[in-house]
């Protein structure tokens, strides 16, 4: 039994490295990557937010297609009725505009992680406001550590801009915007899961398909933003082949795609296979190692204020998912 019981264990474990191994480097290899290059466009073209967002869904667009076609070219059958896509997709285009947008109003990247990081806030609200979820005291407590670390993080970041006026206030309040979105968008999502299924490929497909008529609205903005990527992008020679060369710009935007993909496949496929505690503990973790990378790569500034508001945003984060495992809690799950 001891050799049958330890086979078992090590048939278990796996199948377990099988499925998380994959997912976790989708997270952390997509996510952080997707990170540095999007670092790298607005440090150059700062207003390129729809251009990036556009990007970002034609390709993700693309390579989801094949997952829901029938063998003879058709869709397939979906899952969730289309009308439940639709509502997603209004909330996660917002969401994606908003924070893109962001980063052309003197909003940094170690702002933008740490806003993003801070759904609980308006996670708790609109769940009380829109869908009556009652919460403990100790998740309330938790709620407000996450936004007194939100508030010490982003006047530590805009006193650094010079004062917390003009550009630097827009793009906070884009950035407040695009959370509450977000909050609302994983509530719809956690109802429509409940409902009919973890199905996230074809959730992946369809959030991003019908969205792309809504960049019509944007395509000025979107054609003097590839034009500005043109304009200021060097051209440099691709490693290992010597006459090939690119222009960089345009390359961190082709990185910056592709990771969203890996990204975003990843934490679809998180959630159909881990608990919400789970998670929201490893995206948590995943925007830390964003926030260190672009510190350290980029060289942003870092300040007393900046580092305390992120290791209370990260610590009220952790102690409300530990306390959502209570029968009483009634947690959301988080989106990055």
């Amino acid at each position: 039994m001891g050799m049958l019981g330890s086979q078992r264990v090590g048939a278990v474990a796996a199948v377990l490295l099988s499925e998380w191994v994959p997912v976790l480097g989708l997270i952390f290899g997509g996510c952080c990557t997707n990170v540095f290059a999007l670092e790298s466009l607005v440090r150059s073209v700062p207003k390129s937010g729809n251009l990036i967002t556009f990007a970002q869904f034609f390709f993700i667009t693309l390579v989801t297609l094949p997952s829901q076609l029938t063998s003879s070219g058709g869709l397939r059958a979906r899952q969730v009725p289309v009308r439940r896509w639709l509502t997603m997709v209004v909330l996660y285009f917002c969401v994606s505009v908003l924070n893109n947008l962001a980063l052309g109003h003197k909003v940094s990247i170690p702002l933008h992680i740490v806003f993003r990081s801070s759904g609980l806030i308006a996670n708790m609200a609109c769940g009380r406001v829109v869908m009556g979820k009652r919460y403990g005291r100790g998740q309330a407590a938790s709620v407000v550590v996450v936004s007194v670390g939100v508030v010490v993080a982003t006047l530590a970041s805009v006193s650094d801009e010079g004062a917390f006026v003009g550009e630097s206030l827009v793009g906070v309040g884009l950035l407040a915007l695009g959370v509450v979105f977000a909050a609302l968008l994983g509530l719809y999502q956690e109802q429509t899961y409940a409902a009919y299924g973890k199905h996230w490929q074809e959730g992946l497909f369809y959030n991003h398909v019908l969205a792309l008529p809504m960049f019509a609205f944007f395509y000025r903005d979107i054609w003097a933003q590839m034009r500005a990527l043109t304009r200021e992008s060097a051209r440099v020679q691709v490693p290992g082949v010597g006459a090939l060369h690119v222009q960089s710009l345009w390359a961190a935007l082709l990185v910056n795609v592709v990771s969203q993909w890996a990204c975003a496949s990843g934490v679809h496929r998180m959630t159909s296979m881990s608990t919400s505690l789970t998670l929201n503990v490893v995206l948590n973790v995943r925007k830390l190692v964003s926030l260190v990378l672009s510190v350290v790569l980029f060289r942003n500034p870092v300040t007393p204020g900046m580092v305390g508001g992120c290791l209370l945003v990260f610590a009220g984060t952790f102690a409300y998912s530990r306390l959502s495992r209570a029968p009483t809690a009634t947690a959301s799950k988080k989106r990055d």
